[in-house]
């Protein structure tokens, strides 16, 4: 799996596994009719739609989502403060409208006075301001929102009456608008009882489109849409989120029309994206997003503090092979924090290539040597050994951690692969409990990786899982969010991108396109470019399914 990040960078999601690997699928499809004719193409009320997750869902309480499918159920249930269009410019949510001033270090927004929540309860100013109290609350640890409004200056934030509030920062952020697109507001009345941690897991009230129906850890959850709510209503009637790790499970349960839709690991793309028949059922779609894959290495364990052995480490990685062999040629090399199509992005930094006589040098330049004739270089009499996690579930992750030990071991290192559930993955992470892991992260459309990168957020605070420690790194990141001119924040992302790749405190590797399989019955999806067919309004809130072909309707209850 990958650990993302998502919305506002709404990085690190920890949503572990870019590219889902799966096993030889050899069943032949059924043959399958055609479609009925649709008499109207127009969107149709009502409809039960089927999706999946790849893993648990951990927490329904937005402030301390980890994961990109925690986001995801929170969109149906929640409605942010900013929307974000298909073009991913920021357009009205639960604020009506905002304006800034004092240069950017003061937004006044006014909320929809037709907006409520769940509950029957209206949405308040002061339910704003709880939020915005509870995301830079430590105890929260809002891994996801915190970075990004660290600058937030509560002593002048204020609410001006029931539906606008002022809110203040001590400087401004380039990006701070469409960064309230992470603000997915809380009930005051509800949400300040209790343990703000532990209670709301696995409950919501939110302002959102969508009501939690039901949770069932590990199988399944429902949300059905809101009789009363305020804004435009979505089509579908109920949306099920079914929890299927395994994915030739989940193929051959989009297969049989059991679940609508699937991320698809490139091989099984490869193999049936042109099958014409399973055309007749099944939409295959193929994007790049703003995400990529790395390894994170621990830099305060004794052995990965020196850049020249992460370097080295990274230099065994068979990155032309790994594209063409895992990933089909639908990948490309990574070489820094920023994606190709980012104007962040610095061309003149090389991508790490494989070296293994070059890694092998670095290593004896930090003093790593076999000096005992056992194959595995030491050092002060200590083997060179690494731990590199990796989450279960996705095959084709795991083969490329495969790929790297058996490349790594050839240079002297003991280089152990440890599969984890992805939960407990996460925890060993966050608790800075790892040496190296195999994650994924996921950039929103302003890329400030300053939640990966700053000495300040490393976790609980943000997420610098290396932690990663460089006063110019910071200086940079720093300078670069204060600034609003684009100019000279791609000068200052430029010599992030340089410093990054020198320093390798994260070995980036493959930004992978997404591959999904669809059912046909799913009308009214459209892509944006970034972000896919998620994170954006209306995105899936637009989808809908035929009358004629709802084969799985649910009863409300």
């Amino acid at each position: 799996m990958s650990c993302r990040r998502f919305a506002a960078l709404f990085a690190l999601l920890l949503c572990l596994g870019c590219d889902r690997g799966e096993r030889r699928i050899d069943d032949k499809p059924a043959s399958t009719p055609p479609r009925p004719a649709i008499t109207d193409g127009r969107p149709q009320d009502g409809g039960t739609l089927i999706r999946r997750f790849e893993s648990e869902v951990g927490s329904l309480n937005p402030v301390v989502n980890s994961t990109i499918y925690e986001r995801q159920v929170a969109e149906y249930l929640f409605t942010p403060l900013v929307h974000l269009d298909q073009d991913l410019h920021p357009i009205p949510g639960l604020a009506d409208s905002w304006d800034i001033e004092e240069s950017g270090k003061l937004y006044r927004f006014k909320l929809n006075e037709k907006a409520t929540f769940s509950d029957g309860t209206p949405v308040k100013a002061s339910d704003v301001l709880f939020t915005l109290r509870k995301i830079l609350d430590p105890a929260s640890e809002a891994v996801q929102t915190a970075s990004v409004f660290e600058y937030l200056d509560l002593s002048r934030t204020r609410v001006v009456d029931d539906h606008t509030i002022e809110i203040a920062f001590r400087q401004p952020l380039a990006s701070q608008l469409i960064r309230f697109h992470d603000v997915l507001v809380l009930p005051e009345q509800v949400y300040s009882k209790g343990n703000f941690r532990k209670d709301f897991n696995d409950t919501a009230v939110g302002s959102g489109p969508y009501r939690l129906l039901k949770r069932e850890r590990g199988k399944e959850i429902i949300v059905e849409r809101r009789s009363d709510y305020w804004g435009e209503k979505p089509p579908l009637q109920v949306v099920v989120f079914k929890i299927i790790i395994d994915q030739s499970t989940a193929w051959n349960a989009l297969k049989r029309g059991d679940i609508d839709e699937t991320r698809m690991p490139s091989d099984l793309y490869q193999r049936e994206s042109t099958n014409p028949e399973l055309a007749k059922t099944i939409d295959f779609k193929r994007f790049y997003t703003l995400s990529y894959n790395f390894i994170s290495w621990n830099t305060r364990t004794q052995h990965l503090r020196d850049a020249r052995v992460r370097r080295a480490l990274a230099m065994c990685i068979p990155i032309d092979v790994v594209i063409k062999e895992l990933y089909h040629n639908t990948a490309r090399a990574m070489s820094g924090p920023f994606t190709p199509d980012s104007f962040a992005y610095n061309p003149t930094v090389p991508v790490t290539r494989y070296d293994p006589a070059g890694a092998k040098a670095l290593l004896t330049s930090a003093g790593w040597r076999d000096t005992n004739g056992d194959g595995i270089v030491d050092r002060n009499g200590k083997p060179l050994k690494v731990e590199l996690l990796t989450m279960s579930g996705a095959a084709a992750t795991l083969q490329f951690t495969q790929m790297l030990q058996a490349e790594v071991k050839k240079i002297g290192v003991d280089f152990q692969v440890t599969l984890l559930e992805p939960s407990v993955a996460v925890g060993r992470i966050m608790g800075g409990n790892y040496e190296a892991a195999y994650l994924g992260y996921d950039l929103d459309n302003d890329p400030d990786p300053h939640n990966i990168l700053h000495s300040t957020q490393i976790p609980p605070r943000g997420q610098n899982y290396s932690g990663y420690n460089n006063r110019e790194m910071d200086r940079l990141l720093d300078a670069a969010r204060a600034t609003l001119d684009q100019g000279t924040r791609k000068d200052l992302y430029w010599k992030v991108h340089e410093l990054a790749a020198a320093d390798q405190p994260y070995t980036f590797t493959l930004q992978v396109t997404s591959k999904w399989g669809i059912n046909k019955r799913v009308r009214g999806l459209e892509l944006s470019r970034g972000y896919g067919m998620y994170r954006w309004y209306p995105g899936p809130l637009g989808w809908w399914i035929p009358r004629e072909l709802r084969t799985h309707d649910r009863p409300a209850k």
